[in-house]
C-alpha cells in the first residue's frame, strides 16, 4: 500500500473549532456593537436609507442628468415625508396634552363622587401606604416627636429633635407639587431626547447623501475589497444585491403593515365616536414604524382620548384593549410572517432578532432590527462559516 492510499484510507483529523474562542469572539462583537452604538446606529440607518431610496434617486437622475441634484431632491422628499409624519404626531400629542387639565379635573370629580366608605378601595390603599410609611420609619430609626408639655424647655427640645431629624420634619409633597416636578423632569429629559434624535437624523442624512452620490463607483470599490478571485467577488456581488433586495422588501412590508394599522385605528376611533379619527389613524401609522414601543405610546394616548371624550374608565379600557390586540396581531404575527416569507426565514428568528437588537440599541434597534436580522442571514448564506447559522434561520 502506498503512502497516498494510506492517507486516503486514514485522513488526518480535522481541527476542532475552539468553542470558547468562538464564544469570546461573539461576545466581543456584541460588546463592540453596544459600545460603538453612537457611531454604528447612524451608519447602519444611513446606509439602509440610501439603499431604500436608491430607485427613486436613479429615476430622478434620468430627469435632471446630475447625480448630486438627484440625491439632494431625493433626501428633500424624505425630509418632507418625515416632517409631515412628525407634524401629524405632534398635533395629536399637543391636543391630548392641552386637554390634560380637563382629564385631571374629570378624574378628581369621579374620585370625589365615590362613597367614602370605610371599606372602599381608595381607603384601603391609603391605609396600606400609611402602614408602609410607618414600617419604613421604624426601619430608618425615625420616631415621631410628641410634645407633652407646653413649657419653653420642652418646645425647644422638640424643635431641636425636629431639626436633627430632617426626614421627620420635612413636609410631605402634595399631589400637585409631585405632578409639577414630574412634568418638569419629563420636559427636560424629553428635550434631551429630541436634540439627540435631531443629531442622529442629521448624521443619517449626511451618510445617505454621500452613499447615494458615490453611485456605481462606490459600489465597485466596495466589491474590490474581496480581491481578484472571481468566485469570491461573485459571491460578494450576489450577497450585496440580495441585501439591497431584502431592505426594499422590508420597506414594502413596513408600508403595508403601517397602512393596515392606520386604517384599522381610523375605523375603530370613528366607530367609537372619538374626534379626529383620521388624525389618529395617521398617528397610529407613524408610531407603528417603531415596533412595540410605538404602539404602547399609542395605547396610552388613545385611552386618554377615549376617557376625555366619554368620561368613563370603561371607554378608555376598551380603546386600550383594541389597540393592544391590534398591535399584537399586526406587529407580532403579520409583520413577522410577511418578513419571514419574503426572506424565507422562520418568524421566531425575526422576533428574537428584534428583541436582541432592541436590547442592544434601544428604539433604533427596534426600528432596524428586522432588516438587520435578514441581512445577517443573507451574509451567512454567502459565506462558508455561516452556512450552519443560515440553516438555523431558514424558514
Amino acid at each position: 500500500m502506498s503512502a497516498r492510499d494510506a492517507i486516503a484510507d486514514n485522513p488526518p483529523p480535522r481541527p476542532v473549532r475552539n468553542i470558547a474562542t468562538t464564544l469570546m469572539a461573539t461576545l466581543a462583537v456584541i460588546v463592540a456593537l453596544w459600545w460603538g452604538r453612537s457611531f454604528m446606529i447612524p451608519l447602519t440607518a444611513g446606509v439602509m436609507l440610501a439603499l431604500l431610496v436608491l430607485p427613486l434617486t436613479v429615476w430622478i437622475e434620468r430627469l435632471v442628468r446630475l447625480r448630486i441634484a438627484a440625491t439632494t431632491l431625493t433626501l428633500m422628499l424624505v425630509l418632507a415625508v418625515l416632517g409631515l409624519a412628525g407634524a401629524a404626531f405632534g398635533d395629536q400629542l399637543a391636543r391630548v396634552a392641552g386637554r390634560a387639565p380637563d382629564m385631571i379635573t374629570l378624574v378628581a370629580q369621579q374620585v370625589s363622587d365615590t362613597e367614602p366608605g370605610a371599606d372602599s378601595i381608595l381607603q384601603r390603599a391609603r391605609n396600606s401606604f400609611l402602614e408602609l410609611d410607618r414600617a419604613a420609619e421604624r426601619i430608618a430609626g425615625v420616631r415621631p416627636v410628641v410634645v407633652r408639655s407646653r413649657s419653653k424647655g420642652a418646645a425647644a427640645k422638640a424643635a431641636e429633635l425636629a431639626a436633627s431629624n430632617p426626614v421627620a420634619s420635612a413636609p410631605a409633597m402634595s399631589i400637585s407639587q409631585t405632578a409639577t416636578v414630574a412634568l418638569r423632569d419629563s420636559a427636560v429629559s424629553g428635550s434631551g431626547v429630541l436634540f439627540q434624535l435631531a443629531g442622529d437624523l442629521t448624521i443619517i442624512l449626511f451618510i445617505a447623501f454621500f452613499v447615494l452620490s458615490g453611485g456605481p463607483a462606490l459600489t465597485a470599490r466596495f466589491l474590490d475589497l474581496w480581491g481578484e478571485r472571481p468566485g469570491l467577488r461573485l459571491r460578494a456581488e450576489h450577497a450585496a444585491l440580495e441585501c439591497v433586495r431584502q431592505i426594499r422588501i422590508y420597506g414594502g412590508v413596513l408600508l403595508v403593515t403601517n397602512t393596515i394599522v392606520g386604517l384599522a385605528v381610523w375605523a375603530a376611533f370613528a366607530f367609537a365616536g372619538l374626534p379626529d379619527a383620521a388624525g389618529w389613524g395617521i398617528t397610529a401609522a407613524v408610531l407603528h414604524v417603531v415596533p412595540y414601543l410605538g404602539m404602547a405610546l399609542l395605547t396610552a394616548l388613545g385611552a386618554a382620548e377615549a376617557f376625555l371624550a366619554h368620561g368613563t374608565i370603561g371607554a378608555a379600557f376598551a380603546i386600550a384593549a383594541f389597540i393592544v390586540l391590534l398591535s399584537t396581531l399586526i406587529s407580532t404575527f403579520v409583520t413577522a410572517w410577511l418578513q419571514g416569507r419574503a426572506a424565507k426565514m422562520n418568524a421566531a428568528t425575526v422576533f428574537i432578532g428584534v428583541v436582541f437588537w432592541g436590547a442592544l440599541w434601544g428604539v433604533w434597534g427596534l426600528l432596524l432590527g428586522p432588516a438587520l436580522v435578514v441581512l445577517i442571514k443573507v451574509v451567512a448564506e454567502h459565506t462558508r462559516p455561516g452556512q450552519r447559522l443560515a440553516h438555523l434561520m431558514q424558514g
